[in-house]
This record gives structure tokens, sequence and C-alpha cells, in this order.
């Protein structure tokens, strides 16, 4: 009997073992999985936040230049290079936008490049410093940068 009693406890030992390594396994992988997704989603609000910071340079840069254009009669900014600063603009806020849906601001947009280039080619600089078209100008870029989209967030 006690040589029964050795095998059945060893048998226990051994299905014991086998059920706490199985558990075990099973808990890590759970908590890998869960470290994964929570990685994942890291990474994703990093990135929109990347882009975030991105958009709001290229469109200081751009106001930059707009201002610099118009404001100084020697500007070594060219009018091809306001519009290759637009389009970089609209290329970083298309990003973000697959990243964070929202609403392309298509309207402040035209009225930042309409401000910025319609009719470069003829207009006298500099300009005054009440001139119209930097209000406009200004008051079309203080909207997309007061927009609900560039604000960060962890949720």
């Amino acid at each position: 009997m006690e040589e029964g009693a050795t095998s059945l406890l060893a048998w226990a030992g051994w299905i014991t073992g086998i059920i706490l390594g199985l558990g075990g396994y099973a808990f890590s992988s759970l908590g890998w999985y869960v470290r994964g997704r929570q990685s994942r989603s890291l990474a994703v609000q990093k990135d929109i936040h990347d882009t975030i910071d991105r958009t709001v340079k290229s469109l200081t840069d751009f106001e930059d230049a707009v201002y610099s254009y118009w404001s100084e009669a020697s500007s070594e900014i060219r009018l091809d290079q306001l519009v290759l600063l637009h389009n970089r603009c609209l290329m970083n806020l298309k990003q973000l936008k697959h990243l964070k849906p929202f609403t392309l601001p298509i309207h402040e947009l035209a009225q930042l490049r309409r401000h910025a280039t319609l009719d470069a080619e003829s207009e006298a600089r500099p300009l005054t410093k009440n001139f119209l078209r930097l209000k406009k100008f200004s008051r079309a870029l203080e909207k997309i940068l007061n927009a609900d989209f560039l604000l960060k967030s962890w949720r």
C-alpha cells in the first residue's frame, strides 16, 4: 500500500505541476497580450501627437513666410515657396486626418492660400501695417490653430 500511495503522490505532483505551469503560461500570455495592446495604443497616440506638432510647425512656418514676403520688399521668400509651404500644411493635415478622424477645414485652407498668394505677382510690397490681406490671413490661420483636432490628449 505504501508503494501505491507514493505512486499516487507522484502522479498528483506531476498533475499539479502541469496545471500550475499551464496556468502560469496562460496568465503570462494574457499579460503580454494586454501589454502589447497598451503599447500599440500608446504608439498610435504618440504618432498623433508628433503629427500635430509637425502640423503646427508647418502652419507657423507658413505664417512666418507669408509675413516675411508681404512685409519686406527685399524678402528672400518667393511666391513658389509660399505655395509649397501651403501644400506642406495641407499634407500634414491630411496625414493627421488618417490618424485622427476630423473634417478638414477646407474653407480656412482656401482662405490661407488666397490671402497668401492672390495677386502676389502684381501687388506692391511691402504692405502697410493695417492691410486687410494680412488680417484676414491671420484670422484664417487662427481658426485652424485653435481647432479641436490640434489638441493633444491621451484618451
